[in-house]
């Protein structure tokens, strides 16, 4: 499955019938919900998906404006509710932190689903039933089967989002191998070519960021200049998420076209989230970067490793351990007399422990070394 997402246009009409699709779904999800608490609760009777469903056309005759919506939304909202549930039990079987379902707020319930039907995409004119028509902003070709239409509602405007099924496009085969490490004083390195910097996109805009939080805490709960101090700060969390989006992408894109081989480190990112650079960290999302990787990977045919992650910044290329506190940038063996940037280093036993090998490298050096001063500490 692969997602397309544009923007859209809807007119006045049209977007109204959004909102109130949206307050209706979040009612019946909040409903929904509800009863399935107090059944347990009260009763000790659990109830599930199917029955909440056939209980749709009752609740239609008593809510007329119910009837306004697309069957198939409204099946979906309690597929949402039956998912929620089926998360819960699965966390508390595991022994993870559980968290019970919550009731939906206004600003907390942003789109909503056709499933099967209901849509239909005419050139740049989307088709909704019992909504209407709308401009559909088309910035590239929808390949393979459009299964599922998704409107969703963000900071920036309205959005569509068309879940397709298509077969995989296979890249042409590469016999290039590739470490890669990912850090905070160069977002990724390699074992061959220059390191990506780090944009730190959270610490760019912050001042901004503090600028907009500031008028949200000096405004008045309820009224109006709060909520358009609050749409600001949204939308400068919104321009931070799509540059980060944005940058990850383009980036992973063009590691999966050039690479046939790709290792990467398995991370514990919630670990590493829980110590003094937090924040840092965060802002990489190292998760959702590698993630991209691997899934564009799959789709292209390409192999990618994921290789234990313990001591691969304290272990030189030959084999030797080399302890490092995370302040010492460089990497010097005793053992072989490598003197290299750790994460340059590092990238190559990412390579090394994948049990690949970069085409005609010696395992012995390294294809790019950084400059012979160290860089500076974090």
């Amino acid at each position: 499955m692969k997602s397309y997402k544009f923007k859209i246009k809807p007119s006045k009409t049209v977007e109204t019938k959004f909102e109130q699709t949206l307050n209706l779904c979040r009612e019946l999800y909040n409903s929904a919900l509800q009863e399935r608490r107090d059944a347990w609760k009260l009763n000790r009777i659990s109830i599930n998906y199917h029955i909440q469903r056939a209980q749709l056309p009752a609740i239609k005759e008593m809510r007329p404006e119910i009837e306004e919506i697309y069957s198939q939304i409204l099946q979906d909202v309690l597929r949402r509710v039956s998912k929620t549930f089926d998360a819960y039990f699965r966390r508390i079987s595991r022994n993870e932190k559980a968290g019970y379902p919550r009731f939906k707020g206004k600003n907390f319930f942003d789109s909503f689903t056709y499933v099967q039907s209901g849509f239909k995409l005419i050139g740049n004119k989307l088709q909704l039933s019992k909504i209407g028509s709308m401009q559909i902003r088309l910035s590239r070709e929808i390949e393979g089967k459009v299964k599922t239409c998704t409107i969703k509602r963000e900071i920036s405007g309205w959005f569509v989002i068309f879940a397709v099924e298509d077969e995989p496009v296979r890249l042409p085969h590469s016999d290039k191998a590739i470490g890669i490490d990912v850090g905070l004083e160069n977002y990724a390195t390699y074992t061959e070519g220059k390191p990506t910097p780090n944009p730190r996109f959270f610490e760019t805009l912050q001042t901004e960021l503090r600028v907009a939080a500031r008028k949200v805490s000096r405004r008045k709960k309820g009224g109006n200049r709060r909520r358009k101090a609050v749409n600001q700060l949204r939308k400068v969390h919104q321009k931070i998420k799509d540059c980060r989006n944005d940058f990850q992408h383009k980036l992973s894109t063009k590691i999966v076209k050039e690479y046939g081989t790709i290792a990467v480190e398995d991370l514990n990112i919630k670990g590493l989230a829980r110590g003094f650079l937090a924040k840092q960290i965060l802002d990489a999302a190292w998760s959702s970067f590698l993630h991209k990787i691997e899934y564009k990977a799959g789709n292209a045919g390409r192999d990618f490793w994921k290789v234990n992650a313990r001591g691969t910044s304290q272990t030189c290329i030959c084999g030797e351990t080399v302890k490092k506190k995370l302040s010492v940038r460089w990497h010097n063996c005793p053992s072989c007399g490598l003197s290299a940037h750790r994460d340059s280093v590092s990238a190559q036993v990412i390579l090394n422990r994948s049990g690949q090998r970069p085409s005609g490298a010696n395992v012995n050096r390294l294809d790019y070394a950084f400059p012979e001063n160290p860089l500076p500490n974090l």
